[in-house]
This record gives structure tokens, C-alpha cells and sequence, in this order.
């Protein structure tokens, strides 16, 4: 039988959007080559935020409208537990923690991609067998280790592709990788904690792949209109 892992703080699947950074993000690749590839990603990242805080939305909602005055349930996490014992409720956290996992890499990988191939001739794709090579030489081994070439991003992807491409079950390849998420049996048990890492971690990689795009000679967004 599947198994999944459900966190039991209402505090898991608190909103982890940060306006202030998506500021910041515009900031500094308004009129760069790749300013449509970063508000692309953005909204990726806002809608994967959007899906994931929905539980957490739900259950402050019920609580405002039918406790806030006083009645069977004190606080919100108290209301949570009774949710718990639902278990299309839980089903729906798996899959909103374990969908957003996969939402928040995929959109980093396909910023990496669209970086990548702004200012080249042949695109470029993460499936090809150079394309780790690709990375080092266009970014230099320094931030491409920071970005790419390193344990948690490649066990990310890792995940990623276990989730959609093998039913959630851990590859002999993702065993073999560290850090790992929970694994019980083959069943890989991505948790809100997980989706929220994830975004924390590849916040400062986004930064830092958008400022060395735009210190390293990247083009502008009319130069590559221009070149088309």
C-alpha cells in the first residue's frame, strides 16, 4: 500500500511567497535578455505557493468565520487536528506539498535552461549528455557549482524525476545520493517541510544566476530582439 507522510503543525503549510524578493528579482533583470524568462519563472513560483497554502487558507478561513467569536475549537491548530483525521484531507496535503516540490524545481530548472539559451545560437536542453559541460563553461565552475553542479540541486532533480517518472518510488540512483528525503521502503515521503526547503535553498541560486547573467556582459532584452 502507498505510503505518505503528513506533518501535523498547522504552521507546515504556511505562505512562503516573499514579495520583497520577487522585487528585488525584477529589479535586476528589468531590461535584460532574460527579463521574460525570469517573470516566467516567477509566476511558476507564485502559482506553486499559491497551490500550497490553499489547506492552510482553508482551515484559518473555517476557523475566522465559525470560531473566531468563540465556540468548540480555541485555535486554528487545534482545528487542524480534527482535519487530520480526514483522510481525503490529508490526501490533498500529500499532494499539495509533493506537487509543489515538483512545481518549485521544475520552474528553477527551466530558469536555468532559458538563461542559459539567451544569448546562444543552438538552444540547449537539460537532457542532453553535455549539458552539465554547457553550464560550467557559460557560467564558470565557481557559480556553476553553486547553481547546478552540486549535491542538493542533483538530488532535487533526482526526486523530481522519481515523482513524476516512477510513481514517487526511489531510483537505485537517488539511494545512492545525499541529502535525502524521508524514504520509506521505495516510497519517497515529501513533506511541506520539504517543498519549503527547497524554495529557501534555490532563492539565492535564482539571485545569483540573474546577477552574474547581468554582470558577465548578458544581453539586453532590445539587443536580442534585435538579433532575432
Amino acid at each position: 500500500m502507498k505510503q505518505i507522510f503528513i506533518e501535523s503543525s498547522f504552521s507546515s503549510f504556511a505562505d512562503f511567497h516573499d514579495d520583497k524578493w520577487y522585487e528585488k528579482l525584477f529589479s535586476l533583470s528589468e531590461g535584460l535578455a532574460i527579463e521574460s524568462a525570469v517573470e516566467d519563472f516567477s509566476s511558476h513560483w507564485w502559482g506553486a505557493s499559491r497551490a500550497f497554502v490553499l489547506p492552510w487558507f482553508l482551515v484559518s478561513g473555517v476557523f475566522e468565520a465559525s470560531n473566531g467569536g468563540g465556540g468548540e475549537v480555541t485555535n486554528k491548530q487545534e482545528l487542524w487536528d480534527k482535519y487530520l483525521h480526514i483522510n481525503s484531507f490529508k490526501g490533498a496535503l500529500w499532494k499539495a506539498a509533493e506537487g509543489a516540490y515538483g512545481a518549485v524545481y521544475y520552474a528553477y530548472e527551466n530558469l536555468v535552461v532559458n538563461i542559459l539559451n539567451a544569448d546562444r545560437k543552438s538552444p540547449c536542453r537539460v537532457t542532453q549528455r553535455d549539458f552539465n559541460s554547457i553550464v560550467s563553461e557559460s557560467f564558470g565552475n565557481s557559480v556553476a557549482s553553486k547553481v547546478w553542479s552540486n549535491g542538493f540541486v542533483a538530488v532535487s532533480k533526482e526526486v523530481r524525476n522519481c515523482l513524476v517518472h516512477r510513481g514517487g518510488k526511489a531510483s537505485p540512483a537517488l539511494l545512492k545520493m545525499k541529502p535525502l528525503p524521508m524514504i520509506e521502503g521505495a516510497d519517497i515521503l515529501i513533506s511541506a517541510s520539504d517543498a519549503r526547503m527547497l524554495h529557501e535553498q534555490l532563492k539565492p541560486k535564482v539571485v545569483l544566476l540573474i546577477e552574474h547573467y547581468a554582470k558577465n556582459g548578458g544581453r539586453s532584452r532590445i539587443e536580442q530582439e534585435y538579433n532575432r
